[in-house]
């Protein structure tokens, strides 16, 4: 038989409609729909009214809702082994698989439906660490670019600083040559010249060199930059999610 789907399509298909993870524990409604245990007890407790499905708000008795087997196996077939447990709300227990975009905050299921954030535009973790990395990304291709000006700069004051003390060179042969046809009088202007030409190059070859100094410290602390970013990017989501701004900006 072949597949109708994907295992990461399969993988959305097998998602809690609440916290948006996959299925732990799957309860199943009168109505027909499943949900996590815990989000169920979690709604059952947070709801002074009768309980409504989520999903088709039709009435239903949260107490008799029996185990979803079928659903548990097919979710215990695709499971790895060693999968992490998700991080929980503080306030429901519940994994924190949501990110309120208005108050960039990362929430469970039950804070977008009944707690501070109802109404807010909220997205998936796993949406919101791609989104992040493609900042990242972007991020540390901007460095690059940075540092590939640095490169050019280094580069550039380097060649200037290699001409003008070539060109030094030829002036200070040109000048000892002429002098050197000329008499005793003239011995004083040519050592004056000399020292002109000296300290000139001197002052100019300090500048350069400073300048050159500066720009290959530049060029370190964004090397250090992008390996701090590279290694920020290896982060598990939750810290990458609530690190990142800070990071970024920094």
């Amino acid at each position: 038989m072949a597949w109708q789907v994907s295992l990461p399509e399969l993988e959305d298909r097998l998602q809690c409609p609440i916290c948006l993870e996959v299925f732990k524990e799957p309860l199943m409604l009168q109505c027909g729909h499943s949900y996590c245990k815990g989000c169920l007890v979690s709604l059952s407790y947070h709801l002074d009214a009768e309980l409504r499905c989520p999903v088709c708000w039709q009435v239903v008795d949260g107490s008799s809702s029996p185990p979803n087997v079928s659903l548990a196996r097919v979710i215990e077939a695709l499971r790895l082994p060693g999968d992490p447990e998700p991080k929980v709300c503080v306030h429901h227990r519940n994994p924190l698989s949501l990110f309120c975009e208005k108050d960039q905050e990362l929430i469970c299921g039950l804070c977008g439906l009944l707690g501070s954030h109802q109404h807010h535009p909220v997205t998936p973790v796993s949406t919101v660490c791609s989104r992040m990395k493609e900042e990242l990304a972007a991020l540390i291709a901007e460095l690059k670019q940075e540092q590939k000006k640095v490169d050019e700069l280094i580069a550039k004051l380097v060649n200037n600083r290699t001409r003008i003390v070539n060109e030094s060179d030829v002036f200070s042969w040109v000048i000892r040559h002429e002098f050197q046809e000329l008499r005793h009088p003239v011995d004083e202007e040519k050592a004056r010249c000399l020292e002109g030409i000296g300290d000139h190059t001197r002052g100019l070859v300090a500048s350069l060199d400073t300048q050159l100094e500066q720009a290959q410290g530049t060029r370190e602390r964004l090397a250090q930059a992008e390996c701090v970013l590279e290694q920020f990017g290896n982060e598990d989501h939750h810290e990458f999610i609530r690190k990142f701004h800070s990071m970024a900006s920094r």
